[in-house]
């Protein structure tokens, strides 16, 4: 007699656990149960949905910024803005 398959069950999750997944999730970096796990979890659960939707908007947002070019530390103009400030009088005095 020939033994019948079965899909394997996937445990469920739990909300606690998608806000903990969310990023790997949206980046694709969990592995194949967990996916499934979250996207049988999202169609029933509106606050999860919300959830991940408003991270993906704002991980969208974020990445859409223009990158900050760091500008180069000058360093003797830092020393002269210390020294000339230490040689003014303090307003206590």
């Amino acid at each position: 007699m020939a033994r019948e398959e079965r899909p394997a069950i996937v445990p469920e999750i739990i909300c606690q656990e998608i806000v903990q997944w969310v990023s790997a999730y949206l980046d694709d970096h969990v592995g194949e149960d967990r996916k499934h796990q979250i996207a049988v979890h999202l169609p029933i659960c509106a606050g999860c949905e919300t959830y991940v939707k408003q991270i993906a908007t704002v991980r969208d947002l974020v990445g859409a910024l223009p990158q900050t070019v760091e500008q180069p530390f000058d360093l003797h103009r830092l020393r002269q803005a210390f020294r000339a400030k230490s040689r003014r009088p303090s307003s206590s005095d």
